[in-house]
């Protein structure tokens, strides 16, 4: 499976769908009080299913990261007890599937690992790919540690440890942060609301007021331009507050 990729099933494409109809509807009535503007904005969809799509694959790859984290430290645990670099990863696929369930990402990687396994594909190859395909930062370091680590020799044991160890306090210091931003997250979401309540508030209330801005060049400009900036200036609060380590 190739992470960056995500393939939306018929229940996503679905409520994805009802959201950008609901969503296209309101913008046409609140900016434009046009069907004409409704109907413009259906080609825009592609964009809205592309960005959905990578929103999506980037909670997979954190769900990926999180379950990777587990599994390499059980991985870790195994090796100090003094068991070999298969046997560990094959404790560590019964402790996945107790954690998360058979069905899970991480499981199925490992039932991946050892199919190849089995063709006589060296396990260095077998993460190295893995690493490749997850497009994760951590699953790729660790994968390039542990091709060195078992070529160049040395303590390899202690050498995957610390990279554990590692992972482990980079994990930690982002829930920290996310725990930070969280209340700054819920007050930027809620900041980009307001404007577009206060839109559909005058426009059902007292349309008389928006009524200028509405069936004329000019309005329809301004209208624009408003909502472009909306536009960017979510995009900009959504960047702010994704912070990685």
């Amino acid at each position: 499976m190739d992470y960056s990729i995500y393939k939306l099933n018929k229940r996503e494409i679905i409520k994805y769908t009802l959201i950008y109809l609901v969503l296209s509807t309101a913008i046409a009535y609140a900016f434009y009080d046009s069907a004409a503007a409704f109907l413009v904005m259906l080609p825009l969809g592609v964009l809205y299913f592309k960005q959905v799509r990578k929103v999506l694959a980037g909670k997979r790859k954190d769900k990926l990261r999180r379950q990777f984290q587990d599994m390499i430290d059980s991985v870790s645990s195994s090796l100090s007890a003094g068991y070999s670099v298969e046997n560990s990863f094959y404790e560590a696929r019964k402790d996945m599937r107790r954690l998360y369930g058979k069905d899970s990402l991480i499981t199925a990687e490992l039932d991946y690992f050892f199919s190849l396994l089995d063709t006589g594909t060296t396990p260095e190859l077998i993460l190295s790919d893995f690493g490749n395909r997850a497009d994760v930062e951590d699953i790729s370091d660790f994968a390039e540690i542990f091709v060195l680590a078992k070529r160049n020799g040395g303590d390899f044991n202690d050498i995957i440890g610390k990279t554990v160890k590692v992972m482990k306090e980079k994990d930690e210091t982002e829930r920290e942060i996310a725990v930070i931003l969280t209340g700054r997250r819920y007050e930027q979401r809620l900041m980009c609301v307001i404007p577009f309540a206060i839109i559909l508030y005058l426009r059902i209330s007292s349309s008389d007021f928006l009524s200028v801005l509405y069936h004329n060049i000019f309005g329809v400009t301004v209208m624009t331009l408003c909502l472009v900036i909306y536009g960017l200036s979510y995009g900009m609060s959504e960047r702010i507050t994704d912070i990685r380590v």
